[in-house]
């Protein structure tokens, strides 16, 4: 039997390599996370632009990274 594909992985054949299809999945399943808004508490922040949050609910708009709320820990070598 078939394993399922994810489904943000669609349109990403074998030209791009393995380590690049795992690396968009992390980004997409990131970006997908339901998050809570920190003005209402309701679960309706959705990415509205590249930085860019905004609350369905209360109309509260914050800026973040691009794909995420909360800044990723730097690392350093």
């Amino acid at each position: 039997m078939p394993k399922a594909k994810e489904k943000g992985l669609r349109g990403l054949g074998a030209k791009y390599g393995s380590t690049l299809r795992k690396r968009y999945g992390r980004v997409y399943s990131t970006l997908k996370l339901k998050r809570k808004c920190p003005s209402c508490g309701s679960w309706n922040l959705k990415r509205k632009g590249k930085g860019v949050w905004g609350c369905r609910s209360c109309g509260l708009v914050i800026a973040g990274r691009a794909y995420d709320i909360t800044p990723a820990p730097i690392k350093s070598s």
